[in-house]
């Protein structure tokens, strides 16, 4: 009798700890409780997702923004337990100087000196800033003028051209639909623009707008080098095709590399010397003036990109990514950089 019960519960105690795993996917087959539509997240890494959310977020106030601006008058407003400022009137900014609550404009506005919205800040037209004013997000359809010392904590976004005047802070993410000019000691995390000019002075620079020919060849398939060891290349040297060095890379005045280059250590690239792709380190690269590289640029530890150096090309946007990136007055770029724990003008 034992003999003949022991297989059975040996059969019975193991389709039991089989069926186990199985049990939470059969309650739900037969009472279903998860059929609900999964949550889609709001950053899908888009530089302007937050503006469009934003303006989403601003729709309901539509109409009321409109009468204020045809009255030109500011009112305060309250929908779904939200307080929001409506600033009909365009020009000097006459209503709280530390609002705590949205704010939208229906015009060009200049803020007084130290001024700090604690909620966002959204204008159809321009936004002028006094010194040291705080936001904790601001949004132009325009352009917008950030004056020395101002700071932004979470994002900004300008349609038309961004302009920080020397000391200004962007932290988390600040990009521009035109244009977006930096000065000296400006600190930044992620920024993005079709150009971006780290001074005044930068945007008057002499820029390539294409590629060089020699390029096409090497992304057809004219071969890669391999380096096992330090490279180097002489003055006004050129290399066809991507190069690869195991140790440090060093490019003397006017070199140039119609490929992509990657390294296991340093990359120095002196006056004058070119990178007709991509430029990938991993530990720093510094970038002399007049230099171009087309990009993207990637190092595990810092980038210095010197005066007058370009990076990327017109309607070609490339990537500068690092965990520290500084960028002397004078230089351009297009595209995006992100700098990981700090990036700076200057400094």
């Amino acid at each position: 009798m034992t003999s003949a019960i022991a297989p059975l519960a040996l059969a019975v105690s193991t389709g039991a700890l089989l069926a186990l795993p199985l049990t939470p996917a059969i309650r739900e087959l037969v009472a279903k409780r998860d059929a609900g539509p999964l949550v889609t997240r709001k950053d899908d890494g888009r530089i302007d997702n937050f503006a469009d959310s934003l303006r989403a977020h601003s729709e309901p106030f539509e109409a009321e923004l409109a009468q204020c601006a045809q009255m030109e008058v500011d009112q305060i407003v309250e929908h779904a337990a939200e307080k929001v400022y409506l600033c009909g009137r365009g020009g000097t900014w006459q209503g709280p100087q530390r609002p705590d609550m949205l704010v939208l404009g229906a015009a060009s506005v200049s803020l007084p000196a130290g001024f700090h919205c604690f909620r966002d800040f959204y204008a159809r037209g321009s936004v002028f800033c006094g010194q040291s004013n705080i936001f904790r997000a601001l949004l132009s359809d325009a352009d917008i003028h950030l004056s020395a010392q101002s700071q932004v904590l979470r994002w900004t976004h300008a349609e038309g051209k961004l302009t920080a005047s020397e000391g200004c802070t962007f932290f988390g993410r600040a990009s521009a639909g035109e244009a977006m000019v930096l000065s000296d000691n400006c600190r930044f995390e992620r920024i993005h623009a079709p150009v971006i000019y780290s001074s005044e002075q930068a945007s008057k620079l002499d820029i390539r707008t294409e590629s060089a020919p020699f390029s096409k060849l090497a992304q057809a398939g004219i071969g890669r080098k391999r380096v096992h060891g330090r490279a180097h290349l002489g003055r006004e040297e050129q290399h066809l095709g991507d190069l690869v060095s195991l140790k440090s890379l060093h490019l003397d005045e006017g070199a140039a590399v119609f490929g992509s280059v990657k390294a296991n250590g340093p990359i120095e690239l002196a006056a004058r010397s070119e990178i007709d792709g991509a430029l990938v380190s991993t530990k720093t690269i510094h970038i002399s003036g007049g230099c171009f590289v087309k990009g993207p640029l990637i190092a595990e530890r810092e980038i210095v990109i010197s005066s007058g150096a370009q990076i990327g090309l017109p309607g070609t946007p490339s990537t500068v990514s690092a965990p520290h990136i500084r960028i002397a007055p004078g230089a351009v770029l297009h595209g995006t950089v992100w700098a990981r724990v700090e990036g700076r003008v200057g400094g």
